[in-house]
């Protein structure tokens, strides 16, 4: 009996210090979904303009689980992100401008806003929403998508942004929607789009062309002559606000070039980091399981009459010292990977600097955010239109 009850305490002994041992490994790959064009280019008259806002970066939402991603890393995907989103529509072809607005400064025929839910290097998760300028919702979708180390391979010919895929398949469920439109469906979205643009800089002219039903809806309820004179002065004002935004868009693309690779760079070190820490996270706890159960196996051995059981007790507990030990160096190894990444994202933060840009009659120097230039810039238009029209500029 006390033979049984000893091969027990050593069997359970040995548990301890295998549990202590064992690890897992994960292989992801990563496969992009290709951009779909429509087979016969779109006229330009039912070509939709695109506008896409800066992304919530959703740092309120943080928890313990993310505690490594840096608020000043998701500021800065916030503002790359878009851009991304912005060639890729661009790129396909089946939209007019595509344009990076914050906070709809500037009216646009479709807009597209999201929230980065997730971004670690080794994961990409979005919420997704669009919509058109009527305030009709096209839809709203959870994208996610997961890279594997060849996402981010040295070899230049086949390197491509980690998360081309999530980017792509927007693109196409844009696409989709937007085939379901007929002509006169567009035609009404780009009227209702330069209307809400016409009323914003003359309320007095244009208040009584566009109604809202109860969900907050616009609907035309009568055109103005397209000869409007009023209209023709709205029109060039907003060819104005075009260039100016064009000009920002320059802006996002220096941006995004700055940011590129030392973000690329950020990303696969956060990648390797964050693997290993999730490794050596997972060898901490297994170690400190294992060695505790083996130290309180050790323990109960020492109560049996045998001095088989008993050597094996003495076994156990100094096995399962060494594996606590082990574990808790483990932790303090982890400290070290955290800390690197903090690093890297000061590093990072320090590429990001202000932008002067030169317009056809000023120099605007964008040290405040791009939310604040946008709305000086709208105020500027209005000063201009109210100084040609001679009527007082209108106010928000």
């Amino acid at each position: 009996m006390n033979t049984a009850r000893a091969a027990r305490y050593v069997a359970a002994a040995l548990l301890g210090i295998m549990a202590a041992g064992c690890n897992t490994t994960t292989v992801k790959t990563t496969e992009h979904e290709q951009v779909r064009t429509e087979p016969v280019p779109i006229a330009e008259n039912l070509l939709l303009d695109v506008g896409i806002g800066i992304f919530n970066p959703g740092v309120g939402g943080l928890g313990d689980e993310d505690e490594a991603v840096f608020a000043r890393i998701r500021e800065a995907e916030a503002r790359f992100m878009p851009f991304k989103l912005a060639e890729t529509l661009q790129n396909s072809g089946n939209w007019g401008a595509v344009r990076v607005i914050p906070d709809r400064q500037s009216e646009m025929d479709v807009w597209v806003d999201a929230e980065i839910l997730k971004s670690d290097g080794a994961t990409l998760v979005l919420q997704v929403s669009v919509e058109d300028a009527s305030g009709r919702q096209w839809y709203t979708k959870r994208y996610e998508e997961s890279a594997s180390k060849y996402s981010y391979a040295d070899d230049l010919a086949t390197r491509m942004e980690p998360f081309q895929g999530t980017y792509n398949q927007i693109a196409n469920d844009m696409l989709v929607f937007r085939q379901r439109l007929n002509a006169a469906d567009v035609a009404a979205i780009r009227q209702i789009s330069e209307l809400k643009f016409a009323k914003e800089f003359s309320p007095e002219a244009f208040s009584n062309h566009l109604e809202v039903d109860d969900r907050g809806d616009y609907h035309i309820k009568r055109l103005p002559a397209a000869n409007d004179p009023i209209l023709v002065q709205v029109r060039q004002i907003r060819e104005r606000d075009y260039v100016f935004v064009d000009t920002l868009q320059e802006y996002y693309a220096s941006f995004v070039r700055q940011m590129e690779e030392p973000y690329r760079e950020w990303r696969e070190a956060y990648y390797v980091e964050s693997k290993a820490l999730k490794e050596v996270q997972a060898k901490s706890n297994a170690r400190l399981i294992g060695g505790a159960l083996a130290v309180l196996a050790g323990i109960l051995a020492q109560g049996v009459d045998s001095r088989t059981a008993n050597a094996a007790g003495w076994v156990g507990i100094g096995a399962g010292a060494t594996a606590v030990m082990s574990g808790l160096n483990k932790r303090e190894e982890a400290k070290i990977h955290i800390e690197a990444l903090e690093e890297i994202s000061a590093s990072l933060n320090s590429e990001i600097e202000p932008h002067t840009i030169t317009l056809e009659d000023r120099t605007v120097t964008l040290t405040g955010t791009v939310t604040e230039q946008y709305h000086q810039w709208r105020q500027i238009l209005k000063d201009l239109y109210a100084a040609e029209t001679g009527k007082a500029p209108a106010t928000n």
